[in-house]
């Protein structure tokens, strides 16, 4: 275990330093104790040419406690328009409880909670504290995926003519083309209430094509299954795995950017 940290931490600052990217987070239903995922999330949204774009990263560290509760921590910057540098612009903490465990049955069900620390940057001066709960839920069959999150999000402690609630979901239609590619449609979206009259609502929805490769970073192995309820001492496969994803996602209403170009990497031991 105390490997595994050690791995995750030096590829989380690795990435931190050598890439750049607003994510887009999708998070699975299944929980295994003692494993260790690194994921990197970006993307690049240029506002109809007119110069305004957005350009973000987020690096998320996530670690299994127990087969039913996963705990993330994420950070992330921001890069200032016009310049190759980045600024300190979110802090993240999540947790995950497993209700049914998405490889043994198909189906996959889980809660969902997080709170995150906006700071206010030269583009934006608000400093906000959000929290967000909901579900998570997947579903396979065959080479298909079918995955869904669905969030309510508020203020935490801000000031009181910035108070916000609204919801936040994501999906996900994939197809298993082969044991390294992948081909599937994702779509996100947030609508925001604002209580203060000045503030317009953030109602932004996009959808569009995402390709996946995986491949195995070291030779795979067999280990005794963590599994509580399994009667027998079935043998579950353990490595180290990489999936990189590259999407482009387009704006389905006027308060969207009309492309989005989604891109990340993902790391499991």
């Amino acid at each position: 275990m105390i490997n595994k940290l050690k791995i995750a931490a030096s590829v989380a600052l690795l990435l931190i330093w050598t890439l750049p990217a607003n994510a887009l987070s999708l998070e699975e239903a299944g929980v295994e104790k003692g494993e260790v995922e690194i994921q990197y999330e970006a993307t690049y949204t240029d506002d109809n040419g007119e110069g305004a774009y957005e350009h973000e990263e987020e690096i998320e560290a996530q670690l299994g406690i127990t087969n039913w509760l996963l705990l993330t921590v994420g950070i992330g910057f921001e890069e200032e328009e016009g310049e190759r540098n980045f600024e300190l612009s979110e802090l993240e903490a999540e947790v995950q409880i497993e209700l049914i465990d998405p490889e043994k049955n198909g189906f996959g069900l889980a809660l969902f909670g997080g709170i995150s620390r906006e700071f206010s940057t030269e583009d934006d001066e608000k400093d906000e504290k959000e929290f967000a709960i909901g579900v998570i839920a997947e579903q396979s069959f065959d080479k298909w995926l079918v995955r869904g999150n669905l969030y309510y999000i508020g203020d935490l402690k801000n000031e009181e003519d910035e108070q916000f609630d609204g919801v936040q979901y994501a999906y996900q239609v994939r197809y298993q083309m082969t044991n390294s590619f992948g081909f599937g449609v994702e779509g996100y979206g947030t609508h925001k209430d604002f209580e203060d009259e000045d503030e317009e609502n953030l109602n932004e929805h996009m959808v569009g094509p995402v390709f996946y490769y995986s491949t195995e970073l070291e030779p795979r192995h067999e280990k005794a299954s963590f599994k509580n309820n399994d009667d027998d001492d079935e043998d579950e496969e353990e490595g180290m795995e990489l999936e990189a994803q590259f999407g482009v996602l387009f704006g389905t209403n006027d308060d969207t950017a009309d492309v989005t170009f989604k891109w990340g990497l993902e790391l499991d031991f």
